[in-house]
């Protein structure tokens, strides 16, 4: 999957790995990964979705084999730009763009700074405020997992190979993309993209995540049951599903 790795530069720079799954012709998905994730978070949905559509994918600046970068560069604006930049190696003039979760809010900042560039937009566990504190994401995730196990769905698989980085100073930049940040992110009612919002119904984001469905025009909602935040990792076939079947819609 993807076994070729690139780089773009980005102007102050920094050089954001990325790398691109299926045919080249076919229509592109730009994906943008979760909070501290490589790209390689994906691989668990990339075989489903890679014979249809291209899959785009990069390591945000400070993750997996891109670039730290300065500290004051880690903004959702510039994670966006970079995303931009990506697409544009790929060449890309356009693509559906998905979000994972901290990646949702790039997605989303992306839809707004560049409405041209996005044909169709999917936010998974996303919120327009605050992120919840980790230690209530982690106890939801494993009372979704509980209730996964009693329900005989199988464990999804973990590797932890996909929250390393190459550059060790790039642990901890992303906490300086919400510095100064409104209680709630403003312009989400002028994303003009066919929007996707899912969370997990143990997702501490989720009343937020309505509340972007909501803001957004024409949103479409989808609850995904017995998942927590981060649903790539509880249950990539849920997720791979929504994203065809929103895709498909097109």
């Amino acid at each position: 999957m993807g076994e070729r790795l690139n780089f773009a530069t980005a102007p102050d720079g920094v050089r954001i790995a990325w790398r691109d799954d299926g045919d080249p012709g076919a229509p592109a998905v730009l994906l943008c990964s979760m909070g501290t994730a490589a790209m390689s978070v994906w691989d668990p949905i990339v075989p489903a979705l890679a014979p249809r559509w291209r899959l785009i994918r990069h390591d945000r600046r400070g993750d997996g084999e891109s670039d730290p970068g300065a500290p004051a560069s880690h903004s959702f604006q510039g994670y966006a730009r970079d995303a931009l930049m990506v697409l544009d190696a790929a060449g890309g003039s356009a693509a559906h763009v998905t979000g994972m979760a901290f990646g949702a809010r790039v997605a989303a900042a992306l839809a707004m700074l560049a409405p041209s560039r996005v044909n169709r937009l999917m936010l998974f566990d996303a919120t327009g405020g605050p992120p919840a504190p980790e230690p209530l994401r982690r106890e939801m995730s494993r009372k979704a997992a509980v209730l996964r196990a009693e329900a005989g769905r199988p464990k999804a698989f973990f590797d932890p190979r996909w929250f390393e980085r190459r550059d060790p100073a790039g642990a901890g930049l992303s906490r300086h993309a919400f510095a100064g940040l409104p209680d709630w992110t403003p312009g989400l009612e002028t994303i003009a993209a066919p929007t996707l919002v899912a969370c997990g119904d143990h997702d501490p984001n989720l009343e937020g995540a309505r509340r972007m469905a909501r803001e957004i025009p024409g949103a479409v909602f989808r609850l995904m049951p017995m998942t927590g935040h981060a649903s790539l990792l509880d249950d990539p076939g849920q997720t791979a599903e929504l994203i065809r079947e929103f895709l498909d819609a097109a």
